[in-house]
């Protein structure tokens, strides 16, 4: 993964340990994480895992503007798509 915009400030990725609708993000997180961490040193990214949590991504940028995506049931190809697509 590439450099995100200057204009994200924040991303917050939810999703369930267990559950078969958040494997896609949790493949995507354990596998792209450092990848997406070395790209964007400066930028909080926040896991947060929760029992029975939807599995989702909110992208906070510049003026407290936010904006979130559902991933339940997505690949982690697909995570990575709809991901690239959110922080254009």
């Amino acid at each position: 993964m590439s450099a995100f915009g200057k204009t994200l400030k924040e991303l917050r990725v939810h999703f369930c340990q267990t559950s078969p609708a958040s494997n896609g993000l949790r493949q995507f997180v354990a596998s792209n994480y450092t990848a997406v961490k070395a790209a964007n040193p400066n930028l909080p990214i926040l896991i947060r895992e929760a029992k029975g949590a939807e599995a989702k991504i909110f992208a906070r940028f510049e003026h407290g503007q936010e904006k979130k995506i559902l991933l339940d049931g997505l690949s982690a190809k697909e995570v990575e798509q709809k991901l690239t697509a959110l922080v254009k």
